[in-house]
């Protein structure tokens, strides 16, 4: 995947080009997120239907709960992150360096 289409998906991902299981488990994570109660037995029949095993659908939820966790208590407690720095194994799987996406998440930074 292109650096840019990275910067995409992390920025905005309805612009990125994904493929339709990429999109039902950014969509399911998205309502995770913002609406938790909204949470269906629906929500989780559209990600096995998308292809997703019993495994993946635990993995996709205890990923984006994690990360709703960590961002929650730094809200708490007044931590402002600076620049994201993606772990190394996902740098891989999208094909793309640390360097490459931090000039094109933060070209117009100083």
């Amino acid at each position: 995947m292109a650096v840019e289409e990275v910067a995409k998906v992390i920025s905005n991902w309805r612009k990125a080009d994904l493929d339709e299981q990429e999109k039902v488990m950014l969509a399911f994570t998205e309502k995770f997120t913002l609406s938790p109660g909204e949470i269906t037995d629906a929500d989780i029949e559209e990600l096995r239907q998308a292809g997703f095993s019993e495994e993946e659908i635990l993995s996709i939820a205890l990923g984006a709960g994690y990360r709703n966790w960590v961002d929650r208590i730094a809200d708490l407690l007044g931590v402002e992150e600076e620049k994201f720095d993606f772990p190394e194994e996902i740098l891989k799987a999208f094909g793309v360096t640390r360097e490459q996406l931090q000039k094109t998440l933060y070209e117009d930074d100083s």
